[in-house]
């Protein structure tokens, strides 16, 4: 408790000159001030004034960039094969929208179709896989995630992943390759091998019967606001 001590002048009594002072915890003695309650105008000399202070925080935009492209090759000897693109498949999510709202990466794909003029095709389903692993098509892992060298980042929380997904690949179909609950994923992430954890890995399989061609498909991949299942 604090308290104020006014010494004034009175008749016969010498004191000391007028003055506030404010006796402090542990008896200390300090000068008593009051905040200057004024705004300051620029042009006004007063002996304190109060000016306001304003920080504006810009956020910017959702966005995601990937590889240019994406490649398998065998060569057939009477066996299924399941390939995966040895080069990393790793992504890159970048959030500085400032919202908070989280975010979800999904993926589409064209059907596997033939360089030549007589058609071929591989199957719209079964034969394009996404997962965490480069070893397993079948594995359950979730890709790693991490902010990209030299950022700050708040690391993405996920909520519905689910692994291994089959691509339909019908151009429409969506996958979800990764997603961040809200208020994480902030800042620029990167998911794959290159965040120190599982890969992203795209997997095609091809059957033993297939017919000897380059097969092209389009995979586009988009981010939009808000975890799976929002």
């Amino acid at each position: 408790m604090n308290y104020v001590l006014g010494l004034t002048r009175r008749r016969g009594v010498r004191l000391l000159a007028a003055s506030a002072l404010v006796i402090g915890a542990g008896g200390s003695m300090m000068a008593a001030s009051s905040a200057p309650t004024a705004a300051c105008d620029n042009a006004t000399f007063t002996a304190g004034c109060t000016m306001a202070g304003t920080a504006t925080v810009t956020g910017g935009s959702l966005g995601v960039t990937a590889p240019a492209t994406q490649s398998w090759s065998t060569a057939l000897n009477g066996i299924d094969k399941q390939l995966v693109d040895g080069a990393d498949a790793s992504f890159t999510v970048q959030d500085v929208t400032g919202s908070g709202g989280g975010w979800t990466v999904t993926a589409s794909a064209t059907q596997f179709a033939g360089a030549g003029a007589d058609g071929n095709t591989l199957a719209a389903t079964g034969t394009m896989v996404y997962a965490g692993s480069a070893t397993d098509e079948t594995s359950g892992a979730t890709p790693g995630a991490n902010c990209a060298p030299n950022t700050t980042c708040v690391a993405p929380t996920v909520t519905g992943l689910t692994l291994p997904a089959p691509v339909d690949q019908d151009g429409t179909s969506l996958i979800n390759l990764y997603d961040a609950e809200a208020n994480t994923g902030m800042g620029t992430i990167v998911i794959g091998a290159a965040a120190g954890g599982p890969p992203a890995a795209w997997w095609v399989n091809v059957p033993a019967g297939a017919t000897a061609d380059t097969y092209s498909s389009v995979i586009t991949l988009a981010v939009s606001t808000g975890p799976v299942g929002t």
